[in-house]
């Protein structure tokens, strides 16, 4: 019962607590994704202003020197001043100083200061410059040969902005300059900005802030950034929560409605294999074991069937592993015992008969399976070596206490094989420490022998193992005559399936036996 209310409180506070995390992961996704918005705006108004600047620059490049600062010059740059979105004023510079302008001829010459940064593709940039025809106005000074552009400083980050606390800035690469910025900048943001490829761009939520950085494919040394507050996802958290929230706690809802709902199933099941066992609803079915050189029936392996009570058969793939885990499968293997006890005592006489048993994990730690067994061998008169035990591979998980079990059950006399040898955990080099009898190959590789499946292969190796350990070989599952002759090939001593005989009642078992037990029986 805890442990049924530990996974139901597990069942809801999992999903709940991964909406949790998926919120705040979306909350940051979209966080940054709305860094990137910014990043690309002001990426778009960097390069457009470039466009602008260098098509003016290539225009005022056809009109002769001496005439750039007459009428003809003088006209064209208001012309283009008029014509570009961005750009404040077009100009000529002749020894660090303006000469003329969109304004006109400037006498004496402006100034324009040292420069702050030169690309390699000739452009240079002075930062905050102030003129006399602009008072107040802080310009970035553009220039290329003899050509100016002034630019409005804060104008490539004049975007709109909807997150407060949000920086932006368009940098130099070459020497991490900020040509222009809005907000405070890290300069720590701006070391990686040398590793971007031209055109490429990273956005990602770093010690609580988004940060997106972008880089120019057509200016490659200038890039881009925009810095979001981690504050500026309260609202899309909360809208995240409010939305994945109630859904994972629908679902860890339905989670614990299942476990229960399952629970309940289990528990019902239980008690009906309880009550299967009071009113005697198990019975036996036996498919014979034939040797595979003859076809000749050596044996039987005693199945446990389930009919209830409105004659509903249950499949052992259903019960069993109820049985398993409702501490009821020593109970069932019990019931085995008792049901084979006849049928052993009919055929103990015919000593190179066998029955094999199958063995649970819990039946090879119990402590009366010993008994159980020895006890069923004193009332039939059978010899121990007629009862072959069948334990299923994740018997030998617990390695020492396995080993010792059935070292006791050989020294007895019994029979001892690994059931479904290769769809557990344990290796065949390990089988050299239980000193087992036999392995029996699973199914699952007799249906692949000759065909091209991946698993094709397995079963030759498992038998040509085998082999080397000197360890008896049982194949089940067979269907195919094509199986049986490459398992006689291989040197498969024994087999069973369909292909032989279905599983029989006593009655068939009999009139098989009666026929020479070869190829006989119902259906």
């Amino acid at each position: 019962m805890v442990a049924l209310v530990v996974l139901v409180a597990v069942a809801v506070l999992v999903p709940v607590l991964l909406s949790l995390e998926l919120a705040q992961r979306q909350a940051r996704a979209e966080l940054a994704r709305r860094a990137a918005f910014y990043a690309a705006d002001v990426l778009r108004r960097t390069e457009a202003t470039g466009d602008q600047m260098v098509a003016a620059f290539a225009r005022l490049g056809r009109i002769p020197e001496a005439e750039r600062c007459g009428a003809a010059g003088l006209a064209l740059m208001r012309d283009l001043d008029a014509q570009s979105q961005y750009l404040q004023m077009l100009g000529v510079a002749r020894d660090g100083a303006l000469v003329c302008s969109s304004y006109g001829l400037h006498v004496p010459a402006i100034p324009l200061g040292p420069v702050d940064y030169l690309a390699s593709t000739g452009f240079s940039l002075r930062r905050d410059v102030s003129f006399p025809f602009a008072p107040g106005a802080r310009l970035a000074v553009f220039q290329q040969g003899p050509f100016v552009a002034l630019v409005h400083s804060a104008l490539p980050v004049d975007t709109t902005v909807a997150d407060p606390g949000t920086a932006l800035a368009v940098v130099g690469v070459n020497r991490q300059l900020v040509f222009a910025q809005r907000g405070a900048i890290d300069p720590q943001w701006l070391q990686d900005l040398g590793r971007l490829a031209p055109g490429a761009s990273v956005a990602q939520v770093v010690a609580g802030r988004a940060i997106a950085r972008m880089r120019s494919r057509r200016f490659p040394e200038v890039a881009v950034l925009a810095a979001l507050d981690a504050r500026a996802t309260d609202g899309v958290t909360d809208r995240e929560v409010w939305v994945l929230v109630p859904i994972g706690f629908a679902i860890g809802a339905l989670l614990a409605w299942v476990l229960v709902r399952l629970a309940r199933i289990q528990a019902s099941a239980a008690a009906a294999i309880r009550a299967g066992l009071r009113h005697g609803e198990f019975f036996l079915a036996y498919q014979p074991i034939v040797r595979l050189a003859d076809g000749r029936w050596v044996g039987v392996e005693a199945l446990l069937r389930w009919r209830r009570d409105d004659g509903r058969l249950v499949a052992p793939s259903l019960f069993i592993p109820i049985a398993e885990e409702s501490d009821l499968i020593c109970a069932l293997t019990t019931r085995l015992v008792g049901l084979v006890e006849p049928m052993l005592k009919e055929f103990a006489a015919q000593q190179d008969f066998f029955v094999a048993l199958n063995l649970s994990p819990r039946d090879l730690h119990a402590a009366g399976t010993l008994d159980l067994l020895c006890g069923l061998i004193e009332r039939t008169g059978a010899r121990s070596e007629q009862l072959h035990l069948e334990i299923t591979e994740r018997a030998f998980a617990d390695t020492a206490e396995a080993r010792s079990m059935v070292r006791r059950l050989r020294e007895l006399g019994f029979h001892v094989a690994i059931d479904d040898f290769g769809t557990g955990y344990s290796s065949l080099s390990e089988l050299t420490s239980f000193e087992l009898d036999a392995i029996k190959i699973d199914k699952a590789f007799v249906d692949t022998i000759g065909s091209d499946a991946v698993t094709s292969h397995i079963a030759f190796h498992i038998v040509e193992m085998a082999h080397k350990l000197s360890l008896d070989l049982v194949a089940e599952g067979i269907e195919h005559e094509p199986q049986a002759d490459m398992l006689r090939a291989w040197g498969v001593a024994w087999g069973q399936g369909w292909l032989f005989s279905p599983p029989l009642s006593l009655e068939q078992l009999r009139e098989g036996m009666r026929r020479g037990g070869k190829g006989a029986g119902g259906s």
